[in-house]
């Protein structure tokens, strides 16, 4: 059945009449966003025929969450976007509620994508898996077997109301996606799902399950190999605080480890944050041209106060910078694809302003605690969250010998001792942004 409520047709019209609208005192200048309305998780992060395509969770009537549709826009080089009509709009009975998360593969030059149908009924939540298939990259047709995969393909100890997020990849000729769900346990687990035309898919395994302490939730997985190790990155909601860890509600981490595909089991031998700033969140890859593993991430997280909503400027959030990553000795490193704005050599404690004496964002390295920090309690405006502990200041413990520094109209990236470490942040001057120095 049909929902007219929402369609692509309306979104893109809606867009070109109302994008002259969007104030852009703090739209960012480095970093995708939207031309008007919100967005979030990005999606079907891919490369194809030549060019970058991101997707994303976009709901261009407000500047806050609505019923979800899925964004589109194209790069040549991962900096300079270039926007794409709405590529899909909750229109169908089984996604009537919001068009979810998901991902992107290219099979015989066709590009396909995998989305979670979000529906709301008197009984409760359902999450179903859907697909849809463009020849030009740009209009997508979802396909007439929708849904594809649905809690009925789920074993009991599983709850289908948390059923989403589908990230592809092929393995060996056949055709996979990892999928978040919930266990009845209360902790998060991702399911591998598995298919031989993209079109008919079998629940195959619970890929991993999750500990009590590393959150209720596991949203959007992306499972891929990287430097000799199989690699599994998830965003759980409210994983435990652990020392100088894990401090925001949620977090975004990557398992590497080892797959035993006889059993289809992922065994995870370490874990790490991706990222140890406050606005970091549902990171996707992709793998280019060049053999590079590329990631990408919502420049936020839930449960923030939004400036940009609250002063009316009918545009929220953006993405962080793509990152090249590598793994060293199991360690994860970062790598901008455009260098950052500043290199900071650090021979002794640094630390900078950004903004007036009045309302500024702090940042830099402490040498006595050994910890690279972004600090926003000198702002007029502040950004709140849901944590029990104050949001303001983040930091992770590294002995910092150089910062590379990415900064836009309301955004910081830092990249420590050539991609060791990442904070990111977003702040929201009342002032113009004067960098200056102070020890």
């Amino acid at each position: 059945m049909i929902n007219k409520t929402f369609t692509v047709e309306k979104a893109n019209r809606f867009i070109a009449e109302n994008k002259h609208l969007v104030n852009t005192q703090y739209k960012p200048e480095e970093h995708f966003s939207a031309e008007i309305g919100w967005i979030n998780d990005p999606n079907g992060f891919v490369y194809f025929r030549g060019e970058y395509h991101l997707f994303y969770q976009f709901y261009p009537y407000d500047s806050v969450w609505g019923p979800m549709h899925w964004g589109h826009a194209k790069s040549k080089d991962l900096v300079t976007w270039e926007h794409l009509p709405v590529a899909l709009a909750p229109d169908q009975d089984y996604d009537r509620n919001g068009c979810f998360s998901g991902s992107a593969i290219v099979k015989d030059d066709r590009l396909w994508l995998m989305y979670t149908g979000h529906i709301e009924e008197k009984t409760g939540v359902r999450q179903v898996q859907n697909m849809a298939f463009s020849d030009d990259g740009i209009h997508f047709e979802k396909i007439s077997q929708n849904p594809v995969a649905t809690g009925a393909d789920l074993p009991d100890e599983l709850i289908a109301a948390d059923f989403r997020d589908p990230k592809l990849f092929e393995k060996d000729g056949r055709y996979y996606s990892v999928v978040a769900a919930k266990h009845k346990d209360n902790v998060g687990c991702i399911v591998l799902l598995g298919s031989d035309n993209l079109v008919e898919w079998q629940f195959e395994s619970i890929f991993l399950k999750g500990g009590e302490h590393q959150g209720f939730m596991w949203e959007c997985p992306d499972y891929f190999e990287l430097d000799g190790k199989d690699c599994l990155i998830m965003s759980p909601m409210r994983y435990q605080r652990e020392g100088d860890s894990y401090h925001n509600i949620n977090s975004s981490l990557l398992f590497t480890g080892k797959v035993d595909w006889g059993e289809k089991r992922f065994i995870p031998e370490s874990v790490q944050e991706i990222d140890h700033g406050q606005d970091f969140y549902a990171p996707q890859t992709l793998l280019d041209d060049q053999n590079r593993r590329i990631l990408i991430a919502w420049m936020q997280t839930w449960g923030r106060t939004l400036p940009t909503h609250d002063q009316e400027h009918k545009w929220a959030c953006a993405m962080t910078l793509p990152r090249i990553l590598r793994l060293e000795d199991g360690k994860l490193r970062q790598f901008p694809v455009k260098k950052g704005q500043y290199q900071i050599q650090i021979d002794k404690d640094c630390h900078y302003h950004l903004g007036n004496d009045t309302d500024y964002l702090k940042f830099g390295y402490d040498s006595n605690a050994q910890q690279v920090y972004i600090d926003r309690s000198h702002l007029i405006q502040k950004i709140l969250g849901e944590e029990e502990q104050d949001t303001s200041r983040r930091y992770v413990d590294i002995e910092a010998k150089e910062l590379e520094v990415v900064l836009d109209k309301n955004s910081i990236e830092i990249f420590v001792n050539q991609g060791e470490a990442s904070l990111t942040a977003t702040y929201y001057l009342t002032v113009p942004a004067e960098l200056s120095r102070i020890d």
